[in-house]
């Protein structure tokens, strides 16, 4: 197993430099660059997991946090950030909580960012082999309660518009895409239309979310003969459950239709 970490940091510290040295003697290939956007976006495959040490980043912190969040966003990269506690609460603020893996504290025990670095890259190898799943969403709230839902058993993609989500496409192939039915602008029906009249993306199952259970609603979503629809009420256990019917090929189970019988759902599917 490859364990490979970046190592973000503005200044050559004796105790980052330590750090680093001790990683190395674990097997970790730490590659390291300046707090600077210009130079990791330069990088062709950053490593999984990026480590921010916060000691003399300041001038250009705000352009790496935004550039920092957009690529967790798109290719799920896992940050740890250390730091005295008032780096830590002064700098990071205003980012998402959920996109920060951990945060450790100086001075921190070497063993214990070892111990965590080393966990991480377990994870990362076991969802390297993960199927991949794409949530399209306007709602950031609906966005991250997927993302937390589905994380620990897949790699996870966010985009907040169809534009957003083929423009991902371009460069990342998923094996499901869960799209909202209705987004303001462009709906799911049109980001559908446009993911099946391109080559690339025509063939990739794509799994509605509504939050409308009504008769005409379900049959409306699947006269467009998605491979499934999800309603964003049922409970996660459920909603999980049936993703993983899907990837392991079993007869899906779906939703059952307030006040609807099943000869009704059938007819929609005609």
């Amino acid at each position: 197993m490859e364990k490979r970490i970046l190592f973000i940091s503005e200044k050559k510290t004796m105790i980052a430099n330590a750090l680093i040295q001790a990683l190395e003697e674990k097997a970790f290939r730490v590659e390291q660059v300046k707090a600077n956007v210009t130079e990791i976006s330069r990088l062709e495959e950053p490593p999984e997991i990026w480590v921010l040490y916060l000691q003399g980043v300041e001038r250009s912190l705000l352009d790496l946090l935004s550039y920092t969040k957009d690529q967790i966003k798109e290719h799920g990269y896992r940050l740890f950030a250390i730091g005295t506690p008032e780096e830590l609460e002064e700098d990071l603020k205003g980012f998402p909580v959920s996109d920060i893996k951990g945060t450790f504290k100086r001075p921190f025990r070497m063993e214990e960012v070892i111990d965590r670095m080393t966990m991480e890259a377990m994870n990362v190898q076991r969802l390297s082999e993960a199927k991949k799943i794409l949530i399209i969403d306007d709602d950031p709230l609906m966005l991250q309660t997927f993302k937390e839902m589905l994380q620990s058993n897949y790699r996870v993609y966010t985009a907040n518009s169809g534009m957003n989500a083929l423009q991902m496409l371009v460069s990342t192939e998923v094996d499901l895409i869960l799209l909202d039915y209705e987004m303001p602008m462009i709906k799911g029906p049109q980001i559908l239309e446009m993911l099946r009249s391109e080559s690339h993306t025509k063939d990739i199952p794509v799994m509605f979310l509504t939050s409308n259970n009504d008769r005409e609603s379900i049959i409306r979503v699947m006269s467009l003969n998605p491979v499934n629809y999800l309603l964003k009420s049922l409970p996660r256990s459920e909603i999980f459950g049936k993703i993983k019917e899907f990837f392991e090929g079993r007869p899906l189970l779906r939703t059952k239709m307030s006040g609807c019988k099943a000869s009704i759902f059938r007819s929609s599917l005609s």
